[in-house]
């Protein structure tokens, strides 16, 4: 069971940990090997035993998925039936020790650019120097060349308004819109911001035509959320097709990496 949730959560992109039991004595509710996968957002599937062990378990898990890190933990009852204790205390005459390993499951983030024009085209080549994955979206079948888009997962030549029945986004998906038209862009953020797991929807464009598009899309139900970005991208210049493009990946590098917005240099004049 717990590999069946473990294959559904890579497949969709969900960062999950995997919580192995590598030592177990005494009197232990689950024996070594028992294992249980823990995904971001605490939903669980498998079992090292329950009670108050495996609610620590589900907290490292989070943390280790936080941190991209494996963690090691002991757990100590004192005596047989009673409360699990995250320490390295001696095993009790009538307790049992059992000791986690925690290993997270993290894909790595992908970018999907709905629009293959200029800057699309500037996105992918900085994409691939990055060695970033990235995926490109477009109706156009002439200007999805592979020589525009070097290394890229792949180019989806479909309806703007056929989303869903033509590529599968997941939680690690960061989309950028910079369609052809303001009618395509409004058709394909509808779409996105019913994809609930997506962490992140870029849109090229200035306020006011984000608000036209996003009054358009309130006005029939939808609902915009927090991670809508438009204007896309990070301000750091003139709007030459290059700048834009590196704009957009260094937000969304800062978003998918938990960076801040800040100079790294120091005042070397006063040393």
């Amino acid at each position: 069971m717990w590999l069946d949730r473990l294959v559904e959560w890579q497949t969709k992109g969900i960062p999950c940990a995997i919580v192995t039991i590598i030592d177990a004595q005494g009197f232990t509710p689950r024996k070594t090997g028992a294992k249980m996968v823990v995904s971001k957002d605490g939903r669980m599937a498998g079992s090292v035993g329950g009670g108050t062990a495996e609610q620590q378990c589900i907290e490292l898990a989070a943390k280790a998925i936080a941190q991209r890190a494996c963690l090691t933990q002991r757990f100590v009852s004192p005596v047989e039936g009673g409360e699990w204790l995250a320490e390295d205390r001696p095993l009790g005459v009538c307790g049992g020790t059992m000791t986690v390993f925690i290993e997270p499951i993290v894909p790595e983030p992908e970018l999907v650019i709905f629009g293959a024009g200029h800057i699309g085209q500037c996105l992918a080549r900085l994409c691939a120097a990055m060695e970033m994955a990235y995926r490109v979206y477009d109706d156009r079948p002439g200007i999805l060349n592979p020589e525009h888009f070097p290394g890229a997962g792949a180019l989806v030549c479909a309806p703007f308004d056929q989303i869903s029945g033509n590529i599968e986004l997941s939680a690690m998906s960061y989309c950028v819109i910079m369609t052809y038209g303001h009618d395509h862009d409004e058709v394909v953020l509808e779409q996105l911001i019913s994809y609930k797991e997506l962490p992140y929807i870029g849109m090229v464009g200035s306020q006011n035509k984000a608000r036209v598009l996003i009054e358009n899309i309130q006005g029939r139900g939808g609902q915009i959320d927090g991670r809508l970005y438009c204007p896309v991208g990070l301000s750091i210049g003139r709007n030459q097709p290059q700048e834009v493009a590196l704009s957009i990946l260094a937000e969304v590098v800062l978003l998918c990496r938990g960076g801040n917005i800040s100079h790294l240099r120091r005042d070397w004049t006063s040393s």
